[in-house]
């Protein structure tokens, strides 16, 4: 019976020698080349910590080739550590994907108690830019909940003298002067 498909690549020795060597001198990586690769693997790109780093400091600030390295690593060893706890989480879960909100649970199952409020407003914050409609979260309510107090603690004689622009969040815009009467 005749092969429907034709076959891609030769069967059999083609005369052709390996483009790779098994073993010798000729060999392109040493296994030292090789675990340095992987090392590299572990780590964020240095050009992108280099680039965060610069953007917290002055334009005449510099940094050493060091202080990136050093950066380098305990930002990739950190990232690695929370991920591989909210990994475990959604493996016991029986879930293939990590969300920010295992991020956030990790962080506070290893003890970065402190970050997890800032944390869920960025991300709820993340998430309203990123889907373009605002999400029901706590955080956004309890927002709301401080603009409306502070409104209620205005003095009505204060917000009778503002513009119906400013009634938004209390404060005026700066450059506008106020028109005395």
């Amino acid at each position: 019976m005749p092969d429907i498909l034709p076959h891609l690549a030769p069967l059999g020795d083609t005369g052709v020698p390996h483009a790779t060597p098994t073993s010798g001198p000729d060999l392109p990586f040493t296994d030292a080349q090789v675990d340095e690769f992987r090392e590299q693997d572990r780590w964020l790109p240095i050009a992108n910590v280099s680039r965060i780093m610069k953007s917290s400091l002055p334009n005449t600030a510099k940094v050493s080739k060091d202080a990136k390295e050093c950066v380098q690593e305990c930002v990739s060893e950190f990232i690695s550590f929370i991920t591989s706890e909210a990994a475990e989480k959604c493996l016991n879960e029986k879930r293939k994907t990590i969300n920010g909100e295992d991020i956030l649970t990790s962080m506070r199952a290893l003890g970065f108690d402190n970050y997890e409020g800032v944390l869920k407003v960025y991300l709820a914050k993340f998430r309203e830019v990123s889907l373009g409609a605002p999400i029901e979260n706590p955080i956004a309510n309890v927002q709301a909940q401080i603009a409306q107090a502070r409104q209620k603690q205005l003095d009505p004689d204060d917000k009778e003298k503002r513009s119906p622009d400013d009634e938004h969040d209390g404060r005026r815009k700066k450059g506008r002067a106020k028109k005395a009467k």
